[in-house]
């Protein structure tokens, strides 16, 4: 049963409830990919301390140089208080520096520490095995499909 067919109007929340079908659903399907690319990027790392998400963030930082916390908020599509807990743990454990922003005192400034190039460095080889293991059951026409519908998705300013 395809999406357009589950939003029909005349159709009653019980039927609506019996057709649906999880396994087939959107959300479950991006939920056990996601499961599954962090159990790799584990596995393909050898390590369970930086995470995906951090392994982002250092590859924008060393990519784009220091930027501000809004800015590195946006390159890795998190919010501002996800972000502020991230790079907390991240300065803690001597990944990058925190710093004031001289153009504005309201705001904060990341960079890469010497520790985090390292650290990028370890892992990058085993960060950019994930995707090739995940895709590897699909032709290179269906990969580069698959990436463009997945990121049309993720678009935010997709209308409803």
């Amino acid at each position: 049963m395809g999406t357009g067919e589950l939003v029909d109007p005349e159709r009653s929340n019980k039927q609506t409830t019996r057709a649906l079908q999880l396994r087939d659903g959107m959300g479950f399907l991006a939920r056990v990919v996601s499961a599954r690319a962090n159990q790799l990027f584990e596995d393909l790392t050898a390590q369970d301390k930086i995470t995906p998400r951090q392994f982002g963030a250092l590859l924008i930082l060393r990519q784009q140089g220091p930027l501000t916390l809004t800015e590195l908020a946006l390159c890795i599509s998190v919010d501002r208080s996800t972000l502020t807990e991230m790079v907390r743990r991240m300065s803690r454990d001597g990944l990058i520096t925190r710093s004031g922003n001289g153009q504005d005192r309201r705001s904060a400034v990341v960079a890469l520490t010497t520790e985090g190039e390292a650290a990028l460095a370890r892992l990058t080889p085993g960060a950019a095995a994930v995707q090739d293991v995940l895709l590897a059951q699909l032709s290179s026409a269906d990969r580069r499909q698959l990436l463009r519908w997945m990121k049309l998705i993720a678009e935010e300013d997709t209308p409803p």
